[in-house]
């Protein structure tokens, strides 16, 4: 069992009771593997594993393979992720929300709760995904386009995001807190732990959540999640959002006996629930005036004929995108961000938006990453089906072998998934998987 502070053991002590032995020998025991599919890119490796009872896609496994150096992992074929942060579905199931939703992933790295979303979500809505941190915000990139579903990626503080009042349909403000949920998993989360450091994450959650109610639109739904048990940064927090008389708290439904009810949402304790410590409330915004004085300007510049026809060569319901050039680079919007998107780009730093598609060089179209890895590429495109040592090699950023392969550019793929861009020359081929997501060492669970 890792060693814990004192003052953290006693306050649990006191909240657990007669629990507290159990919750202590939970600790001790291993941490509960688990993941999530990705419903739009099917597989069936996992079929045998056990079914986490929240959420549709989760899986249990008995043990941890390397998921690095798992090619379906490398394709976005699913995502390494503990099991209680999934009741997220439950959750929006509760909400039964309409189609065309506009949501905000306030705190959004490394990914794992902007993945469920992006496969929950109502069609015709969109993401807006969310990372202040700079080196965070590349893993969330990195997970969002291994996903393959387009969305928004920005770089902000929470209070850029006042530039947008009574704007979001949905906010999740998934907070940054004191980490008590994931002592079993994450020693340096004990390491970091102090009352001091309580304290902070509580003004610091008290800002966010502000900032997330003035852009959220009237009766609109937050939900407030964090991994830790401290009652001032759980319970207060919402009970203070309730006071303000802005916000109204919204029952949730335990679906299950080992999860532990509380008057302002949902606690999950590790020696209850086979997964890690977690807390979620939801909150509803009351309906108002809306406060939105902003005029989209809609970029109604002509593309040529070109781009348009690349898109229909490339993608899929090409229909659902319209082509937009920054520079020589090519990028397919969602219909759905056609008003927003210009918005968003002089409003908010943005990194990335809706699906890269390439880029020119002169008369010569590079293909991207994010285009190979998307769910919308055309099955038909020129490619070539590697076996595993073949795909680790490609995946290690190592030459592979153009047999079989037309001159030009080629998709990698490992049991019918894109791994990423090879091109095919006269006398070689050039590897284009990125080298900076290049496998080298296995991933964190978060």
């Amino acid at each position: 069992m890792p060693n814990l502070p004192d003052e953290f053991l006693q306050r649990m002590q006191t909240e657990l009771g007669t629990e507290f032995p159990d919750y202590i020998q939970g600790l001790s025991e291993p941490a509960p593997i688990s993941l999530r599919l990705n419903p739009r890119k099917r597989i069936q490796q996992f079929d045998s594993a056990a079914k986490i009872p929240w959420c549709h896609e989760g899986r249990y496994l008995d043990q941890r393979p390397s998921f690095t150096f798992d090619p379906l992992f490398q394709a976005g074929c699913y995502y390494v992720q503990e099991a209680s942060s999934m009741y997220l579905e439950k959750i929006i199931a509760q909400l039964n929300l309409s189609a065309g939703i506009r949501a905000l992933d306030l705190c959004a790295a490394p990914g794992g709760k902007s993945t469920h979303l992006l496969s929950l979500l109502p069609h015709g809505s969109f993401l807006v995904s969310n990372e202040v941190i700079p080196s965070r915000n590349k893993i969330l990139e990195h997970n969002l386009l291994k996903w393959g579903m387009p969305s928004v990626i920005t770089q902000n503080k929470s209070s850029d995001f006042s530039r947008l009042p009574d704007y979001f349909d949905l906010v999740l403000v998934d907070a940054p807190c004191s980490g008590e949920g994931l002592f079993r998993r994450d020693e340096s989360a004990i390491s970091e732990w102090s009352p001091e450091n309580v304290n902070l994450c509580s003004v610091r959650q008290q800002q966010i959540l502000r900032d997330a109610v003035h852009c959220l639109k009237p009766g609109g739904y937050l939900i407030y999640s964090t991994c830790t048990f401290e009652t001032s940064e759980n319970e207060a927090q919402v009970s203070n959002l309730v006071s303000s008389s802005e916000m109204e708290l919204i029952p949730l439904e335990a679906a299950f006996p080992e999860i532990v009810s509380s008057a302002e949402g949902l606690r999950f304790y590790p020696h209850r629930v086979k997964g890690e410590g977690l807390f979620y409330s939801l909150l509803r915004k009351k309906e108002g005036t809306i406060n939105d004085s902003r005029k989209f300007r809609v970029d109604e510049k002509s593309h040529g004929k070109r781009d348009r026809l690349l898109l229909q060569d490339y993608l899929v319901n090409h229909e659902e995108f319209i082509p937009h050039c920054e520079g020589d680079r090519l990028f397919a919007i969602p219909v759905q961000l056609r008003e927003a998107f210009q918005f968003f780009r002089s409003s908010l730093y943005l990194r990335n938006a809706g699906l890269l598609m390439g880029t020119w060089k002169k008369d010569d179209f590079l293909p991207s990453q994010d285009l190979a890895m998307s769910v919308y590429a055309r099955p038909e495109l020129p490619g070539k089906e590697f076996d595993r040592d073949a795909a680790i090699r490609y995946l290690r950023c190592e030459p592979v072998d153009p047999a079989g392969l037309k001159a030009g550019w080629n998709l990698v793929r490992y049991s019918g998934f894109n791994l990423g861009w090879i091109k095919v020359l006269s006398n070689r081929s050039n590897n284009y998987f990125p080298k900076e997501w290049r496998i080298v060492s296995e991933e964190k669970v978060i």
